[in-house]
């Protein structure tokens, strides 16, 4: 079955919600969430481009995430409170000049610009390092891309 890109977020989230209230299932196998996984190659590539594009762009700075420590997962959740399926993620980073910071990451499936699913665009992962959001997008504190709830 062909479904529209704008659909499958709608008929994943059903899909999910019906998965979990099957009878005998137990709370061990709760489904998986359509959404990359927090350490996977293209979504580090996009944390460090949009990272370093906003940083050159807004900031004037030339400055980059040089590594990530120990990526790890806040969660991941469908209808949490939103029905579009999404992953948080953080991890400590070392910036190019030498200093260090904790950069937050939220994978969204299916959200592109204006609607779920537009052009097909899968994935939409905004990024916050925690100190460097001056002009506060991102409540200054990271707090629009952690799961603070």
């Amino acid at each position: 079955m062909f479904l529209s890109a704008s659909l499958r977020p709608l008929v994943a989230a059903g899909l999910l919600a019906a998965a979990a209230l099957a009878p005998g299932r137990a709370a061990a196998e709760a489904p998986a969430v359509p959404v990359a996984e927090c350490d996977a190659a293209t979504v580090l590539y996009t944390v460090r481009s949009s990272f370093a594009h906003g940083a050159a762009r807004v900031e004037k700075d030339n400055l980059e995430i040089a590594e990530f420590g120990t990526i790890r997962s806040q969660g991941a959740g469908v209808n949490d409170p939103s029905p579009i399926p999404r992953r948080w993620c953080y991890a400590p980073v070392k910036l190019s000049d030498g200093t260090r910071s904790t950069a937050y990451w939220r994978i969204d499936d299916s959200a592109g610009f204006a609607s779920p699913g537009l052009f097909d665009i899968h994935d939409r992962i905004e990024v916050c390092v925690l100190g460097r959001d001056r002009w506060r997008v991102h409540d200054g504190t990271c707090r629009t891309v952690r799961r603070w709830w």
